[in-house]
């Protein structure tokens, strides 16, 4: 009898490598062929932008200059545009997390209280109907000039989706999960760390990997109200100058910023997060 029990057993602890290790690689795959097919098909675009602009006279050089004119435009300059990314980068950063704790923080007394939800949902959500390009001179106006009104467009941009996703999380949680720890008379900041904001974790951080992208858009936009410095305002000042190269080199730092942010809020993500599947937000245009 003993035989006859070790034999499945041992078989089954030989074909369990051989049961893991296709998946294993088939994640593996995905996660390089996530990067290698957009990487790829940029690549292409780029040679043929190259291509166009060098054999054709399809387009005009000040309309579309040539990608290598581009990238000498950046080595030519490179304290006047890094110098604006570090400015333009420090506005995402700090707007971007003023906007994140301030959505959570509301999301928090929305979710918990229908009263509170009934009266301030739906300010937010009339908030959204006025473009913060519009409001951004008034910010000016109020606030003055220098960093404040910036961090202001940028923590408004942010402030949405993340309070929007907050509340989705805290108020979809299971309520069988919270009836079982009430029922052991657990108290209620263990209920919120060890089942309303774990389950609220995904939601959030929906919100956040949107919310990273247009904190790189709301600095643009206060830039270009009232600034001296940024990308923001080297885009305005090439588009002055018709000096396209300049203003395809900030473009090309913009959208390696909002790239690398983005990458990096997955990066977080996966480990705060483990045993969640990374779910890519579907793109948001402000």
């Amino acid at each position: 009898m003993a035989t006859t029990q070790s034999a499945p057993l041992q078989g089954s602890a030989r074909s369990a490598p051989q049961t893991f290790a296709p998946a294993s690689r088939r994640a593996r795959r995905a996660s390089a062929g996530s990067w290698l097919l957009p990487g790829g098909f940029i690549v292409l675009l780029i040679v043929a932008w190259q291509l166009i602009t060098q054999y054709t006279h399809w387009v005009q050089p000040y309309v579309l200059p040539q990608p290598w004119d581009v990238v000498a435009r950046m080595a030519q300059d490179p304290s006047m545009l890094f110098g604006s990314f570090r400015v333009t980068l420090t506005e995402v950063l700090v707007g971007f997390v003023l906007g994140s704790l301030i959505g959570v923080l509301i999301a928090l007394p929305i979710a918990y209280s229908p009263s509170v939800r009934n009266t301030l949902y739906p300010l937010i959500i009339a908030s959204q109907a006025v473009p913060k390009i519009a409001i951004a001179p008034l910010l000016v106006v109020w606030l003055g000039l220098g960093w404040t009104p910036k961090l202001t467009v940028v923590a408004l941009m942010v402030f949405f989706p993340v309070a929007m996703t907050s509340v989705q999380g805290f108020s979809s949680v299971d309520r069988n999960l919270i009836d079982l720890l009430r029922s052991v008379h657990a108290p209620q900041w263990q209920v919120f760390l060890k089942v309303r904001l774990p389950h609220a974790l995904p939601h959030i951080f929906s919100g956040l990997k949107i919310g990273i992208t247009l904190a790189v858009v709301g600095a643009v936009v206060g830039e270009w109200v009232g600034a001296n410095s940024g990308l923001g305002y080297l885009l305005l000042h090439a588009n002055s100058m018709l000096d396209t190269t300049l203003l395809y080199a900030s473009l090309v730092l913009l959208v390696v910023m909002g790239v690398v942010l983005f990458a990096l809020m997955e990066v977080i993500e996966r480990v705060l997060m483990p045993w969640q599947e990374p779910q890519r937000p579907l793109p948001v245009t402000a």
